[in-house]
């Protein structure tokens, strides 16, 4: 594994490097520190800037990640200096655009990215067309709540990805990642736990003028759990009952594995095969968050693990009534 800035490699200068991911942090992060000595005139120097590009290409020549440095830590008294680099992502979440979109999600995603101007890729199809007026949103919140409108009636869910260094593209999430993790082979760690902060069992229809139209609900989960109640209003052209069915959730089930031997593949958004006994971790699972650390010759890395396949969901505003 190295480092490339600019067009210059510099591996031999590298003490780690940490390349994650998270589903709910739209950018994938680089980490690395370099060695330093300012006292050895022999020491070899190299000068990296913010705004510096910086590719992490694999040992097999495969680029990983592509960014740019946005951080730059010095600490007296240390022989290292830490950079944190981010993909192109970091532009379509923090800059905004205001517009009256109309037309399928995947249509509105290179809009964005047209305006933006970063190089679309592959946007996931959905041939739903959504109406989306956005005034001072992210290219981020534009793209997801867009896919997420189109989720609603699917029950699909997506996420947006960096692909072939600079690309934006949209990918239908819970995809085989083609990593696999075995207790007897590269499996070194497995933690699992359960979490009822999303629950949601009930939910209420509505139509514009707010009088309850229909309700769905799971009546067991309440019997055991109590009741959280969400509300949805009926919107013309998209079927209510599936879209608050979509909305029911219920215990949230999630784990952590730490591989003793990095894989590249294994990135959230993506899915990974495990098997684990201590812990029951046996069958498929959807990486939420990623991190692959290399250090000292060695490449490990750590995954937090989903039972399902959730998505960063996001609303449309509605459009303000007229007077």
């Amino acid at each position: 594994m190295t480092i490339l800035v600019g067009d210059k490699d510099i591996g031999e200068l590298i003490e780690t490097i940490t390349w994650s991911g998270d589903s709910e942090q739209v950018s994938r992060k680089l980490e690395f520190t370099i060695a330093q000595n300012v006292a050895d005139s022999n020491f070899p120097q190299v000068t990296i800037n913010e705004g510096d590009q910086v590719l992490l290409q694999a040992d097999d020549g495969k680029l990983l990640f592509g960014g740019l440095i946005f951080d730059i830590e010095r600490n007296a008294g240390s022989n290292l200096i830490r950079y944190v680099a981010y993909d192109l992502l970091f532009y379509v979440n923090g800059s905004e655009l205001t517009k009256d979109y109309h037309g399928t999600p995947e249509d509105i995603a290179r809009d964005v990215c047209s305006t933006l101007g970063i190089t679309a890729g592959t946007m996931a199809a959905t041939g739903l067309v959504i109406s989306n007026p956005c005034v001072k949103k992210t290219g981020y919140q534009i793209i997801q709540s867009s896919y997420t409108a189109a989720a609603r009636q699917n029950g699909k869910a997506y996420m947006l990805v960096m692909e072939n260094v600079n690309q934006v593209s949209v990918i239908e999430k819970g995809q085989d990642s083609g990593a696999i993790l075995t207790g007897d082979a590269n499996l070194s760690d497995a933690s699992y736990k359960t979490t009822l902060q999303n629950l949601v069992n009930k939910v209420l229809i509505t139509n514009k003028k707010g009088a309850v139209v229909g309700t769905v609900e799971d009546a067991e989960s309440q019997v055991s759990y109590g009741t959280i109640q969400k509300i949805l209003e009926q919107e013309e052209g998209k079927d209510a009952a599936a879209e608050a069915k979509n909305m029911l959730h219920g215990s949230d089930p999630s784990a952590t594995v730490t591989g003793i031997t990095d894989d590249v593949r294994a990135m959230a958004g993506y899915a990974v095969i495990v098997q684990e006994s201590e812990t029951g971790l046996y069958g498929r699972f959807f990486i939420e968050a990623d991190s692959h650390q290399y250090a000292n010759g060695e490449a490990t890395m750590s995954l937090t693990l989903a039972f399902q396949n959730l998505m960063d969901e996001i609303e449309i505003d509605k459009p303000e009534a007229k007077s």
